[in-house]
């Protein structure tokens, strides 16, 4: 690895061998991080006269300060650490997806006795089946509610199935199989694993073929009451595979990806087909960054897409990209199996490519008419506040705390007029007693520092409070040397049917807007949505506080068995929730202080 400044680049000492470079700018965030067989060449051509770049790679040079290289034995290696170093850094002017969501996954630990369906955020090489991902969360409750009434696998964590003597409440209501409490044994809970596993790969009919079987079975045998909950379970099926159109003659997986392009904006369409039924799909939207070719957009949405996503073993796409063989071997990293790229799509392969087309297209178009429209609503937010700069990224900062005690910071994000809660984030505040100006002052310090390394502050900060509220955070910008790097307003209420106040730097009187004004009404919904997303985790760390404090009041209890308790159970929640029996089974616990802790909570 070596680093340059830009100024006095060595452009006879890089070697023309394979490699990967990093445009820095002059705090050290990266701006662009690229690969090439040969980086003598490849660098070489950033370092032309300004008006022979692209308008965009133009001002990224100018921005950079250092230039970082790293070194590979072969292409593959450059490949593979150009797409880990973009994922980990995610800079400026690369291709970044605009949705940038981690779409939740269902994880299924097959490793496990009784193996536990969960909902994750990240799939891991830890030997568990991984479904998904689901970008409608209404897709992903539906299926979790079918396979917890039909198949009735256990939800809970490892540490709380242990630690249970008797079924929950999901037993109760036939959610649960129970085996907790060995209400059902490890080979027909394994069968129904392996039902849940071909639901979830999208063979329903498959599934309900096997439990019509098993009733038919089970009746001639005269077991009336299982032929009947086999029944039940058909029925609760039938609604999923009537859904699930066959569109392939072959039970084949495969993706199929199509995308539409308007200079610096592309919409993907992915259709996710699987046992040949599509199963989902995708419509990620994406900032081309430097890339201008069609080509370079396909492949590096490939390197960023299937880092997170799961990639089946066929991917078809409408063009054949040039060195195919290297990005097959990256996906073939990601996913473990040997994956290959098609552009020769045939039959029903082309049909569905065809219908991938024409939905890029058409989201292209809603894309672009949804973000004119922002552009002429935040020209309109701009000039009637007396804004600096157009406020595409909007942050909400609000402070959530009881007379000083236990402040918690929130903050919001809105990208394009909509939230993007991939950017919400709550702060745990160190200030001591109720002193309101000192927490914004220490909220903004930690977020303009955060901002500052990734090079991703806000166009503005809307501020819950008034006049002194928005100095502290002018202090905040001023203390850290960041004076004028985003524009910074406060709203407050002005009293009873008064409306609002705007307070804005360096204006004596506050701005007052009618009621219907678009610019108030934007800012009212920034500033309730910081102040809900405070009060909801202010509400949930005081109630752990509450309940903590708790269990020290309890006799014989002191901060070391407080933590024996927690690491055994895992929160004060289940502590309190555990029978004698379970208090009883703690390693070193007396079982005079078990009895106090089950006495002290079933009195609450």
């Amino acid at each position: 690895m070596a680093s340059f400044s830009i100024i006095d680049y060595p452009k006879q000492a890089i070697p023309a061998s394979p490699g990967v470079y990093i445009f820095k700018s002059s705090e050290g965030t990266p701006l662009y991080v690229g690969k090439s067989k040969k980086l003598k060449n490849r660098l070489a051509s950033y370092f032309r006269p300004a008006s022979s770049l692209p308008a965009r790679t133009a001002v990224m040079v100018k921005k950079a300060r250092f230039v970082e290289i790293f070194l590979t034995r072969t292409e593959k290696e450059a490949l593979i650490l150009e797409a880990e170093l973009i994922n980990r850094h995610k800079p400026r002017y690369n291709i970044r997806l605009r949705d940038d969501k981690a779409y939740p996954f269902l994880r299924l630990g097959v490793k496990s006795r009784f193996p536990r369906l969960s909902i994750v955020r990240k799939r891991r090489r830890d030997g568990a089946l991984y479904f998904g991902p689901y970008t409608s969360s209404q897709a992903l409750r539906q299926t979790l509610k079918t396979i917890f009434a039909v198949f009735r696998l256990r939800s809970c964590t490892d540490r709380a199935m242990k630690t249970r003597s008797r079924p929950c409440l999901k037993f109760q209501v036939r959610r649960c199989s129970g085996p907790c409490t060995g209400e059902i044994s490890q080979e027909d809970y394994m069968a129904e694993v392996r039902k849940v596993k071909a639901f979830l790969e999208g063979r329903a009919s498959f599934v309900v073929q096997e439990l019509e079987d098993a009733m038919k079975d089970a009746a001639a045998r005269l077991d009336f009451e299982k032929a009947a909950r086999l029944r039940d379970q058909i029925n609760a099926l039938g609604s999923v595979v009537e859904s699930q159109a066959v569109v392939t003659g072959a039970w084949k997986d495969m993706d199929v990806i199509y995308m539409e392009t308007d200079g610096s904006l592309a919409q993907a369409v992915v259709l996710r087909v699987r046992k040949g039924i599509i199963v989902s799909r995708d419509f990620p939207c994406m900032d081309i960054g430097l890339e201008h070719e069609i080509d370079a957009v396909y492949k590096n949405f490939l390197k960023i897409y299937y880092s997170e996503n799961t990639c089946p073993g066929q991917v078809i796409l409408p063009l054949n990209l040039a060195e195919r063989d290297g990005m097959e071997e990256l996906l073939s990293h990601y996913s473990g199996m040997r994956v290959r790229l098609s552009c020769q799509a045939r039959g029903k392969a082309r049909e569905l490519l065809e219908m991938a087309r024409l939905n890029a297209r058409q989201g292209l178009r809603d894309r672009i008419a949804r973000d004119g429209m922002w552009k002429d609503r935040a020209r309109l937010i701009m000039e009637t506040i007396g804004l600096g700069r157009l406020p595409h990224v909007v942050e909400g900062i609000d402070i959530s705390n009881i007379s000083g005690s236990l402040p918690v910071g929130s903050l919001v994000r809105f990208s394009a007029g909509q939230p993007d809660r991939n950017g919400y984030r709550h702060y745990f505040l160190k200030a001591d007693g109720p002193d309101d100006y000192a927490m914004i002052q220490e909220t903004m310090e930690r977020r303009i520092r955060r901002g500052t390394e990734k090079d991703d502050l806000p166009d503005l900060f809307i501020i819950d409070g008034g006049r002194g509220q928005l100095n502290a955070a002018l202090m905040a910008f001023r203390k850290l040397g960041k004076p004028g790097s985003c524009d910074v307003i406060a709203l407050a209420k002005a009293g009873k049917d008064q409306g609002e106040k705007i307070f804005i730097p360096g204006r004596d009187r506050p701005l007052r807007l009618d009621r219907s004004n678009t610019a108030l009404r934007f800012c009212q919904h920034v500033r309730d949505e910081a102040h809900r997303f405070g009060v909801k985790t202010h509400r949930s760390r005081r109630r752990r506080n509450m309940l903590d404090s708790e269990l020290l009041k309890v006799p014989g209890i002191g901060h070391a068995r407080r933590m024996l308790l927690l690491r055994h159970f895992g929160s004060v929640e289940r502590v309190a929730e555990a029978t004698l029996k379970d208090l009883e089974a703690v390693p070193g616990m007396p079982a005079s202080v078990a009895r106090n802790i089950a006495s002290y909570f079933s009195s609450k």
